[in-house]
């Protein structure tokens, strides 16, 4: 009986380092979440939805958020099933307020956000189903506590 008392707390701790304690990974945000707060020191993602193959992008586009409240981790997607993914990383640094400015690039429009710089581009306000016909920048007000 000792034996199996001793074990218990080893097998729990056990559980709990295979089943990662229920942590899913950084916190996802989507484009209808465009004020959003996070921890100081918190990863988090700005999910976007792409479809490359249809010319479908985005891009980080400047202004950059302030790089002494945010630092940004890089990019990546996932085009899966045909419906594809784009990622965009970021960890919160410090407190304080920052914009992330992305643009969506619908059907090859554009290659990169400096392409389209000068031309006068629109702040999105829906989802990029709205307006999918052409290319629009999509702001985020991050704010880190």
């Amino acid at each position: 009986m000792r034996s199996a008392l001793r074990t218990a707390p080893a097998l729990a701790a056990l559980l709990l380092v295979l089943t990662g304690c229920g942590d899913s990974g950084p916190a996802a945000y989507g484009t209808d979440d465009r004020t959003i707060t996070v921890d100081h020191g918190e990863k988090f993602t700005l999910k976007v939805p792409a479809n490359p193959e249809l010319g479908q992008n985005w891009y980080l586009a400047s202004p950059r958020a302030d790089a002494g409240v945010l630092k940004y981790r890089g990019d990546r997607e996932d085009t899966g099933d045909g419906d594809g993914t784009q990622f965009f990383d970021f960890t919160a640094l410090s407190r304080g307020k920052a914009t992330v400015k992305l643009l969506f690039c619908p059907y090859g429009r554009c290659h990169s956000a400096d392409e389209v710089a000068s031309k006068p581009v629109p702040t999105a306000t829906g989802t990029p189903k709205d307006s999918d016909q052409e290319a629009a920048y999509y702001l985020y007000t991050i704010t880190v506590r």
